[in-house]
């Protein structure tokens, strides 16, 4: 895979701290580092039912209430935190004086490399959640994709930070649980003009977690099968195409209808679906769910297929898994 500009943002901006850090030193890096982690994590925190107030207040709008707010929280904490925390960073700072100069100007490194990370995962989160061509962009940036792989955790709070559109419609006309029964069939509403991706990283991902469970309860691993994941992936998009959600489709097609499309040959086959803000929230609603559970630990199970699709205006992310025992 190439580079891109936003590689050579990465790049610049891990560069353009490390080279500043030999300039400012150690203590004024960890106590920036300090304030802002503390600054970020209070705002992801609070700012929610403080932006409903506000908004109730105000009348300005949710987007603009969460936004202002966030930045309000992150400010007010990171002054209070600045002070006392620069404080520590001095004393620490004059303990670790009798170092050599080099050593010790290489310490203010280690902070400025962490205030560097919380900026790039923030940026490559929040190009990842917004609508248009922003998240193909991370997928096409070396270090983007290597950055957004890890970030599963992140894109949620920044998906209902920066994207509250969302939330404030009815996006499930009829309200499903995490994972519809077998019959059960839900309506959804997305707008006309969304667009959806592919998301590869994160199938890698929930094979890794089924295979995981997997090996806890004593079964074997299960491998992917190209074939299948061509299947489940068809699935994943067509519930956004045709906004529904269901392991039957609008005309009637049930599971297995689709896996003898597909060409798969099988004995026994099952499927699981999961709509979730990523993967890890998939993840959970798929192993609370008995019957769910009982696909992904079926030992009778030898293949899997797959498909995650994200919708790239704040939408949650489509999975489906299609099982088979791999019968040729």
């Amino acid at each position: 895979m190439s580079l891109n500009l936003l590689d050579v943002a990465i790049v610049a901006v891990l560069g353009a701290l490390i080279y500043d850090s030999l300039r400012r030193g150690f203590p004024g890096y960890l106590s920036e580092l300090i304030s802002l982690g503390a600054g970020l994590l209070l705002a992801f925190v609070l700012y929610r039912p403080l932006a409903g107030l506000l908004d109730r207040l105000l009348h300005v709008g949710p987007l603009l209430a969460g936004f202002g707010m966030f930045l309000l929280l992150m400010a007010l904490v990171h002054g209070l935190v600045l002070p006392p925390s620069l404080r520590l960073a001095s004393w620490l700072g004059k303990r670790l004086s009798a170092l050599t100069p080099g050593a010790y100007a290489a310490l203010g490194v280690i902070p400025a490399a962490g205030l560097a990370v919380i900026i790039v995962f923030l940026l490559i989160g929040s190009l990842a959640v917004f609508p248009g061509s922003s998240s193909a962009w991370v997928q096409g940036s070396m270090l983007g994709r290597a950055v957004d792989g890890r970030a599963g955790g992140l894109k949620g709070p920044l998906r209902q930070l920066l994207l509250a559109g969302p939330s404030n419609q009815r996006i499930i006309v009829s309200e499903p649980p995490s994972n519809p029964g077998e019959d059960a069939f839900f309506k959804l509403h997305f707008p006309a003009s969304m667009q959806v991706t592919v998301a590869p990283d994160d199938e890698a991902a929930m094979l890794n977690k089924l295979n995981s469970a997997r090996h806890d309860n004593g079964l074997s691993s299960i491998r992917l099968d190209a074939a299948l994941r061509e299947v489940a992936r068809a699935h994943s998009k067509d519930m956004y195409a045709r906004h529904y959600f269901s392991h039957q489709t609008p005309d009637g097609k049930t599971p297995y209808d689709r896996l003898r499309e597909g060409r798969i040959t099988y004995v026994t086959a099952g499927e699981n679906l999961a709509f979730a803000p990523d993967v890890d929230k998939a993840w959970e609603s798929l192993m609370s769910s008995p019957d769910h559970r009982a696909n992904i630990l079926n030992p009778d199970f030898r293949c899997v297929g797959i498909g995650a699709y994200k919708g790239e205006d704040g939408f949650e992310e489509m999975f489906t898994q299609d099982f088979t025992d791999c019968a040729k």
